[in-house]
């Protein structure tokens, strides 16, 4: 079984990030999806920190006028969740540094539950970039730790392909 379009750009990204994160950080998990970041413990004494990577709004637009070939745009959203402001700051800054380049865009095999292959299949370009602090308008020691220190990074990027 082999990952569909959307998948592939979200693992892509999380495989990036994951290949270059241990250089400049330590204690930073980079996951799929809210239900693994609340499984993930947070502490301020660790000053660990998340970043979650998921699809969001995806527009295809036509490639030509009666063709039902198109290209895809797609928002990725990165939440960040970290356990200062400092952090948040400093990790957002250094997420949209990383990023801004795009990354390689792979295809991803899966056998017995785990992937079995992952095939450069071009690049990720990011087009723009949106980055906004999460504040739930609450006092932060009423909140969560993971809610604490939010920031969201939204991408919008195409692989600029045509899907017929």
């Amino acid at each position: 079984m082999a990952y569909r379009t959307t998948r592939n750009i979200e693992a892509s990204i999380i495989t990036y990030l994951n290949s270059i994160i241990d250089t400049d950080w330590s204690n930073i998990n980079v996951v799929k999806g809210f239900k693994q970041v609340y499984n993930l413990v947070m502490t301020e004494t660790k000053k660990n920190a998340i970043i979650c990577v998921r699809s969001g709004v995806t527009t295809h637009d036509r490639v030509e006028i009666g063709s039902s070939s198109t290209k895809r745009q797609i928002h990725i959203l990165i939440d960040l969740f970290c356990t200062s402001d400092g952090q948040r700051l400093d990790l957002k800054d250094w997420v949209i540094e990383k990023i801004k380049g795009g990354c390689t865009y792979y295809e991803f095999t899966i056998e017995s539950g785990g992937i079995s292959r992952q095939t450069d299949s071009g690049n990720i370009t990011i087009l723009d970039i949106d980055d906004v602090p999460i504040d739930f308008d609450v006092d932060k020691d009423k909140l969560d730790v993971h809610d604490r220190y939010r920031h969201l990074i939204t991408l919008n990027c195409s692989i600029g392909q045509v899907e017929a």
